[in-house]
């Protein structure tokens, strides 16, 4: 009888150490996270609603690519009311801080504190960082728990909660990627599923290996080897934890474009063309929106009515010395 009670209860601990993975490093990947058991998670930090329960068992792809497409639900006009509940640290609260300064600096996302919207965005400081997949509706749930108090591991998770998945799960990944699976923790090889093309993260933009949304070379590794690795280098690091890359912003462009900056200014004299001086009217934005490829030429009217000087649309300057110059000042990979 002991016996038996000794060996279900070596069981019972390996299960539980499968089961629940914990960081390893000060500053790990949201995917090695530990998160509390009533909370179903995917894929290390993603929440799991019931529409997204509904596509991950839909059998049909089709069903499962209507389902996803149809249940992805962007913030209005761009704009996310957040609320900071008195159980995140102080760490925390500086990184959200933070997160947010970015988002405002470098994209047309706005957040606003929370009055009386029916929707918004609730910062908590539960076990582990995780957030559901775009507007849920009512309050919304972003974790920031302790061990993620970081500025980049906060700009992952409301990458989420604005509708954007992991990039390693594109349904092209496997173009550019290779999946170890046999280096994988038992029990989290579902996090390495890829989805079909109703991803909404890509917007038609290429696969970025250096992401802010990829999943690191050795994620949910069970034996400190690689899980994940380019086709065309094996040796190339994948993803970031640190930052926005170029590709991040394109497609936080092109899901939450700036469409408020067409509205008629409330105060001209403020907020008039800059045409007749040649100046920028969002001097904090201008030069972020000019130091990406095509941005400029892409979108000329709107750039030279609003970001006249960082598009080198001035008559003493030329676009290409204007746009070097701005390159060179935020290269960010």
């Amino acid at each position: 009888m002991k016996m038996k009670t000794l060996i279900i209860y070596v069981l019972a601990t390996l299960l539980t150490t499968e089961m629940i993975q914990f960081p390893n490093t000060a500053h790990a990947a949201p995917s090695q996270r530990n998160f509390k058991s009533e909370d179903e998670i995917i894929e290390g930090d993603i929440l799991v609603t019931e529409p997204l329960r509904r596509a991950m068992k839909a059998g049909n792809s089709r069903t499962r690519r209507d389902i996803v497409s149809n249940k992805i639900k962007r913030w209005p006009d761009g704009v996310v009311p957040y609320k900071l509940d008195s159980s995140l640290s102080k760490e925390a609260i500086k990184a959200i801080k933070v997160a947010i300064r970015e988002f405002h600096r470098r994209t047309c996302v706005k957040f606003v504190l929370h009055t009386n919207e029916q929707d918004y965005l609730e910062f908590q400081g539960s076990y582990g960082c995780f957030s559901a997949i775009g507007r849920q509706g009512g309050k919304q749930r972003l974790s920031v728990g302790e061990g993620c108090e970081y500025k980049g591991t906060v700009l992952h998770e409301i990458m989420h909660a604005l509708g954007f998945f992991h990039e390693h799960s594109r349904t092209d990944r496997d173009d550019y990627i290779m999946v170890l699976w046999w280096n994988i923790e038992p029990g989290f090889e579902k996090n390495f599923e890829s989805y079909g093309p109703e991803r909404l993260d890509s917007v038609g933009e290429p696969y970025d290996f250096d992401s802010l949304m990829h999943y690191d070379n050795q994620a949910s590794s069970k034996n400190g080897q690689n899980t994940l690795e380019s086709l065309a280098d094996p040796n190339r690091s994948l993803g970031n934890m640190d930052d926005f890359r170029k590709i991040d912003i394109k497609q936080l462009l092109k899901s939450y474009p700036c469409k408020a900056w067409d509205k008629k200014p409330k105060d001209k004299k403020k907020e008039r063309s800059p045409e007749s001086k040649c100046l920028d009217v969002y001097q904090n934005r201008c030069k972020y929106f000019a130091s990406y490829d095509g941005y400029c030429q892409h979108w000329k009217s709107f750039m030279k009515k609003w970001c006249p000087y960082s598009c080198g649309y001035c008559k003493t300057e030329s676009p290409d010395k204007r746009l070097n110059i701005w390159k060179g000042e935020n290269d960010t990979k």
